[in-house]
């Protein structure tokens, strides 16, 4: 054979076998256009494989990605086979989120919908840090010094109810965070939740509990000179007569003493965010002390008498204890120090949220 026509031969096969290359070439692009429509990794994985062979500067990459998309599908199956939705979860959303595709999408609902309840309880913890009052501690410190008297309402109040509030979103978080025992640091988050509980409670109670100490100081007064005069009339006149005569020293002391009560009514509705124009629990039991003290509707005979009893309901408002600057370490304003305690929930919750749109 001439060299011409070996040269022809060549130039033959090269064409034959670029026109099957393309062919080849053309039918795996069109199974992978059809593949990434119906999300099927299994389809789109062989596409890949043969397109990465005839083209690898193009389709290498994304065939090594769907290979590794196909080993978390693989996981996230065994993992919901063996009832772990964390670990399903976790598999098919590092899955989904790398190649989409149908079946892992599928496992990710599944599985994340058991655990969209940690997503609410970190937004609800957000939320709590959120509503916490800056530079508590001076403010503390302020009315710790003031008298009643001069107490600003609105200040108070809002600074109650904002700690209300995050305290209402800690408890919402609290009941939210459900028990999983293959999330191993979610026994840790609750007890951690518990404690923001406790230490935001403090902080929230400490304006009421000193508003109540002052009031009982004064109501304790009243009660014993309001005692000692009823005493000294009832012993001189029938009783009738005693407690009318007693009337004006009851209104005085009314009167002296309504700044506190207005006050204790504002702290009392601002610590109840339940239902509005509602008073918190204690309330009651203090109202109905200060009514003893200010507004005896018993026979008249039995006031002085009862005057040891309330004052021991009144001298447990004047525990000191309960009048200490709570001390809010750092820990009481920063949200990220609570997180970096729970790494493994936070990046949970971070992929939740990414899925939330497939979840609710």
């Amino acid at each position: 054979m001439s060299k011409s026509c070996k040269h022809i031969l060549q130039i033959m096969v090269l064409l034959l076998l670029t026109s099957c290359s393309s062919a080849e070439y053309q039918a795996a692009l069109s199974a992978y256009q059809s593949a990434k429509l119906t999300q099927n990794l299994e389809q789109l994985t062989g596409a890949l494989n043969t397109l990465a062979k005839l083209a690898p500067e193009k389709y290498q990459a994304k065939y090594v990605k769907a290979e590794q998309a196909k080993v978390l599908l693989e996981q996230a199956f065994s993992h919901q086979a063996e009832k772990n939705d964390y670990a399903a979860y976790l598999s098919s959303h590092a899955s989904y989120r790398g190649v989409p595709n149908a079946a892992a999408k599928k496992i990710l609902i599944r599985s994340g919908e058991s655990l969209l309840p940690l997503l609410q309880a970190k937004i609800s913890i957000d939320n709590s840090f959120q509503y916490r009052p800056a530079q508590l501690t001076q403010l503390f410190e302020k009315y710790s010094l003031l008298p009643v008297s001069d107490w600003n309402l609105i200040e108070v109040n809002s600074t109650i109810e904002h700690l209300s509030r995050a305290i209402e979103a800690l408890q919402a978080a609290d009941d939210l965070a459900i028990q999983n025992n293959k999330i191993e640091e979610i026994d840790a988050w609750q007890s951690a939740i518990a404690e923001q509980i406790s230490m935001v409670t403090i902080a929230r109670d400490y304006l009421t509990n000193l508003a109540l100490y002052h009031s009982a100081k004064i109501l304790k007064k009243m009660n014993n000179d309001l005692s000692a005069e009823s005493t000294k009339l009832l012993a001189l006149v029938q009783q009738k007569l005693a407690k009318s005569s007693m009337q004006p020293a009851f209104l005085s002391a009314r009167n002296q003493y309504a700044p506190f009560q207005s006050l204790i009514v504002n702290l009392s509705l601002a610590a109840n965010l339940s239902v509005k124009d509602k008073h918190i629990d204690w309330y009651q039991h203090w109202h109905n002390l200060e009514l003893a003290t200010l507004e005896p509707t018993d026979e008249f005979r039995n006031y002085p008498i009862g005057k040891s009893s309330r004052n021991t309901q009144l001298d447990a408002f004047l525990n000191r204890n309960k009048i200490k600057l709570p001390i809010l370490t750092a820990a009481f304003n920063n949200k990220s120090a609570f997180e970096q305690q729970f790494p493994k929930i936070i990046a949970l919750t971070a992929k939740l949220q990414t899925d939330k749109a497939l979840l609710i």
